[in-house]
Formats: C-alpha cells, sequence, structure tokens
C-alpha cells in the first residue's frame, strides 16, 4: 500500500516540477526578463520613398560562467500609418553565422538563442515597413528592460531616392546619400522620429 502510494505521489510531482521550471523559466524565453547583457547596436534604415529598410546588429554577451538560453522580441512601430513590418528575419553573425527562426506571438516577432559560458554574440535583424505618410519611427526606448545603457550605439539613414527632412535626434553627414548619429553610454530616452520626402 505504501508503495502504491509512493508511486502516485511520484506521478503526481513529475507535472507539478515540470509546469514550476516553465513557470521559472518563461520570463527569460519571452525575453521579458534578461539574462544576457546589450552591450551594441548598429542601426542602418534605408529610405525609400514609399517604405524603409531596417538593417539592425546587436551584440549581446552571456556574463555568466554556464550556458543559457535568452528569449528576445523584436520591438516595431505599428500604427493606422505604418503597417506591421514584413520580411523579418533574424541572423547569428558570429561567432558562427546561421539563420535563426522567427515566430509571431503574441502580437510580436519573437527568436530564441543559446549562449555559451561567458559567450559574446552578434545578430543582425532585417524588417521592411511600408510608410503611408513619408515619415517612421525606430524604437530605442526598449534599452531600458535591460537596466544597463548601452556601451555604444550607431545610427544612419541611408537616403534612396528621398531625402531626410526632420530627424529628432542631430543628425552629421556621413558619406553620399548617408545621414549619423553616434551615442555611448547610451540610455535612449526616447524613440527616433525622422520625416523625408521624395526627390
Amino acid at each position: 500500500m505504501n508503495a502504491l502510494n509512493g508511486q502516485k505521489h511520484q506521478m503526481l510531482l513529475g507535472p507539478y516540477v515540470c509546469l514550476l521550471c516553465f513557470v521559472f523559466a518563461f520570463p527569460f524565453l519571452s525575453g521579458l526578463y534578461p539574462i544576457v547583457r546589450f552591450n551594441e547596436e548598429r542601426i542602418d534604415i534605408h529610405v525609400h520613398p514609399g517604405h524603409v529598410r531596417v538593417e539592425g546588429q546587436y551584440v549581446y554577451k552571456n556574463p555568466l560562467p554556464f550556458p543559457v538560453v535568452q528569449g528576445f522580441s523584436i520591438p516595431l512601430p505599428v500604427d493606422q500609418h505604418h503597417p506591421r513590418p514584413v520580411m523579418v528575419s533574424a541572423k547569428v553573425l558570429s561567432p558562427k553565422e546561421k539563420l535563426l527562426p522567427v515566430r509571431y506571438i503574441l502580437e510580436k516577432y519573437r527568436f530564441e538563442m543559446a549562449f555559451r559560458a561567458n559567450e559574446e554574440v552578434c545578430v543582425t535583424v532585417h524588417y521592411r515597413q511600408q510608410t503611408r505618410a513619408h515619415d517612421a519611427c525606430y524604437i530605442l526606448t526598449t534599452t531600458k528592460p535591460w537596466r544597463r545603457p548601452l556601451i555604444h550605439g550607431t545610427y544612419r539613414l541611408i537616403q534612396r531616392g528621398v531625402q531626410v527632412r526632420s530627424s529628432n535626434y542631430a543628425l552629421q553627414t556621413y558619406e553620399a546619400g548617408a545621414l549619423i548619429f553616434h551615442k555611448t553610454n547610451f540610455m535612449p530616452e526616447k524613440d527616433w522620429h525622422f520625416t523625408w520626402e521624395a526627390v
């Protein structure tokens, strides 16, 4: 009888342990709570008359002496004039190049990535967004949940048949057709908004 009760308790304990593990891991796997550090980003936005094409390069570091899995969500500005972006993709550039599966879950594009102990990883994210008005936004304020400022950020607008008219971050001319701003120790207080007109 005692042996049967023991088996019953073991059978009931298994699902509870699994549920507890899931509840514990969910904030990390969903990207709600970061384990790794977000150290740098380089953002290139190709501005066309009716759309923008965004290429983001992000550097993350696992500060822990053991492997971890981190979930990420891609913050995208969507409203009545800026429909949900398309052609969303993510890829690890280093240490070894590989595509990452991106899923649309709970109205956000998400992916997960495994880090080795103390590993630094460079990831690129690409997407394209139509715009009915000649303006766009790149979300910067989602740096805050990472709880520490970016060591370095570089942000470029590459003009493709347009002329940029305004930006709430001061821009400098970088090269033919490109405008740029740099930040160090950067904890953004505002997102990046800019406007243009076709030429």
